[in-house]
């Protein structure tokens, strides 16, 4: 794909490239032609706990957190899920943001579990995680958009402390808050948001 750029971008890096980004707060989502936005979004609060970009056939669940200042998360949290999902199949592999985890995720079907590539970025005291379900599952080649999506996320931290493998604050865009319907009556359970295996939730506020 010609003309990929290089992120994602810390906010203090956030390129000049003219794409129109959804303010979720801690996360700057680029809006590009061809995907749809949605929000998980707890049930308690009404805040987004994450964010799936979505192109009809493959999805991308995205996470962030506070990371240390003098080193990244990604290796560790890596580490962490292998061990625990060596024995069902789970390996570590080579992406295009490095290195990667080919999982099989639970659908919270009995004995079910569909395949998922988690993948992580390290940035200046946050740590940026994904995770791709579909056809881009197990073909990392199959959602160039979705790609192309996670290299122009740009990443707000903030300057608060925050204890580590916190999630950052989102919220849910200007133009999901100010849609006369609202964002929307489903929800979904909260969980610690700490990284870890990701479980699947109920979607809401779509965004075309």
């Amino acid at each position: 794909m010609p003309d990929v750029p290089d992120g994602p971008y810390d906010v203090t890096e956030s390129p000049q490239d003219g794409v129109h980004r959804l303010d979720l707060g801690a996360l700057r989502l680029p809006a590009l032609p061809g995907v749809q936005v949605q929000f998980q979004v707890e049930e308690a609060s009404g805040q987004p706990l994450t964010v799936v970009v979505t192109d009809g056939r493959s999805a991308m669940e995205l996470s962030v957190f506070a990371a240390p200042k003098s080193r990244g998360l990604w290796d560790e949290v890596r580490a962490e899920i292998l061990a625990g999902v060596e024995a069902s199949g789970g390996a570590e592999a080579g992406g295009s943001f490095g290195r990667e985890l080919r999982i099989p995720l639970p659908t919270g079907r009995p004995r079910e579990s569909v395949p998922a590539r988690m993948i992580g970025v390290d940035g200046p005291r946050w740590f940026l995680r994904a995770v791709v379900t579909g056809a881009a599952g197990s073909d990392p080649g199959a959602a160039p958009l979705l790609e192309e999506t996670l290299r122009r996320v740009v990443v707000a931290r903030g300057d608060e402390a925050m204890p580590v493998r916190d999630p950052l604050p989102l919220t849910l865009p200007r133009e999901v808050a100010d849609h006369p319907d609202g964002p929307g009556a489903a929800t979904a359970s909260a969980t610690s948001g700490r990284p870890g295996l990701p479980t699947p939730g109920v979607r809401t506020a779509e965004i075309r």
